[in-house]
């Protein structure tokens, strides 16, 4: 073996190392990823300590995680979100069952009528999490719920990546975007089941309906309402970004007095953050090293006219891993599917190779080193056991990830193109 395949295998070894340490012994997942990113990156792979923490640690994802944490624990910590998700617990006569649905249906629309898959989660997490406390649901169930709803929603014609995937179709001469967003749909209602046979929901007892308590605000829940919805006008509308419009909302409600700034600052889960960052900083040296590359060359050589929409799927998802899925994985590889079928032959199905990528790539997000796992993490409360969370999260990405490619690889899809 030359130097060139020794080095990814041993960063994704390192990857592998770093989960089962961080697992079996209890340790910090994050400070342990750090760790292992020094010893691999810099004496093996050759990587400048500031490369491994400049490129690594995610500066975006953390402040956005930073400004939208303070800004909505403000509202856990003065108590608005336990008023509106008494309001919202309404609704479920008092199923637990049905709440589940609720909160996917809820996520779904939100994010479907242009809110967007990054957004909507940011938004919703923190009262669904609220919400799951009231109803009695477990956390993980409602953090993966919102998720998928969030992305099945998301990628609508109406939404930003459903138009980035719509642009990015037409030019290659791809028109039927509906068929991908009907699979979306369909992939992302399956894995919601799943979540919720997996993580309890179907145990969850029905209780007395809880009559639905009036609507009473005090002064600081007003004010704290009153800055939450406009920062959300503001990135919406104007496009503000999310962490700066965040941080900007925090101040103002510091300043006006809606919650104790020192309390507001010790609720943030740093431990979370440093765990999301640390392990990011390791999947970088990953990716430097050639682990990623190394993988998608194994896929792309045994691609079929049969497995390539297969294919396609995974390799979407384990870009996705490290890079943004509307920003870089679909401008990459869509592109890049008129050659490959006229390698392969007319018998490739033109719909399911675009639809492959575009699912492929939002079936990793349910990862805590993606923003909508992330989010989930820094939204979760003293319920969750952070790092067991982290790991059912990541567990959901990949497991689903080839759920996902098996039902491409059964033909599943092929009553939708």
């Amino acid at each position: 073996m030359t130097m060139a395949t020794v080095l990814p295998i041993l960063a994704l070894l390192a990857l592998l190392a770093a989960i089962a340490l961080g697992f079996w012994t209890g340790i910090h997942l994050g400070i342990i990823s750090v760790t292992f990113a020094f010893i691999v990156g810099y004496f093996f792979v050759g990587m400048n300590p500031s490369d491994i923490y400049l490129s690594g640690w995610p500066i975006n994802l953390f402040f956005m995680l930073t400004g939208m944490t303070l800004l909505f624990g403000i509202a856990k910590i003065n108590g608005t979100f336990a008023v509106l998700a008494k309001q919202i617990s309404a609704f479920s006569f008092g199923s637990g069952k049905l709440m589940c649905l609720i909160i996917y249906m809820f996520s779904a629309v939100v994010a479907m009528v242009g809110v967007g898959t990054i957004v909507t989660p940011a938004v919703l997490m923190p009262l669904i999490v609220e919400i799951a406390k009231e109803e009695d649901i477990p956390e993980n169930l409602a953090i993966l719920l919102c998720i998928a709803g969030s992305i099945a929603g998301g990628l609508s014609p109406l939404a930003p990546t459903g138009v980035v995937g719509i642009e990015l179709g037409q030019r290659i001469g791809f028109e039927a975007y509906a068929s991908v967003f009907q699979m979306a749909l369909f992939t992302f209602s399956i894995h919601g089941v799943l979540f919720f046979f997996a993580f309890g929901g179907w145990r969850l007892k029905k209780k007395p309906p809880k009559p639905k308590p009036p609507l009473v605000l005090d002064t600081s829940q007003r004010y704290t309402l009153s800055v939450i919805g406009v920062v959300i006008l503001c990135v919406l509308l104007f496009k503000f970004d999310l962490g700066l419009t965040a941080f900007l909302g925090t101040g103002i409600l510091m300043i006006l007095g809606a919650v104790d700034q020192d309390e507001a600052i010790a609720n943030v889960s740093w431990s979370t953050l440093i765990l999301i960052c640390g392990v990011s900083v390791l999947v970088n040296v990953v990716k430097v090293s050639g682990g990623i590359d190394l993988m998608a060359e194994f896929l792309t050589k045994i691609m079929t006219p049969r497995t390539a929409p297969t294919i396609m799927n995974t390799l979407g998802g384990l870009m996705s891993s490290v890079s943004s899925a509307s920003g870089v994985v679909m401008p990459t590889l869509i592109p890049t599917i008129p050659g490959i079928m006229a390698k392969l032959g007319s018998d490739t199905n033109l719909t399911q190779m675009v639809a492959g990528v575009i699912i492929g790539a939002h079936v990793v997000p349910y990862s805590p080193l993606s923003t909508m796992g992330a989010i989930g993490m820094s939204a979760s409360s003293e319920r969750s056991n952070k790092d067991r969370l982290f790991l059912e999260l990541l567990a959901s990405a990949f497991v689903l990830l080839l759920f996902t490619s098996c039902l491409y690889w059964l033909g599943v899809y092929n009553m939708f193109a």
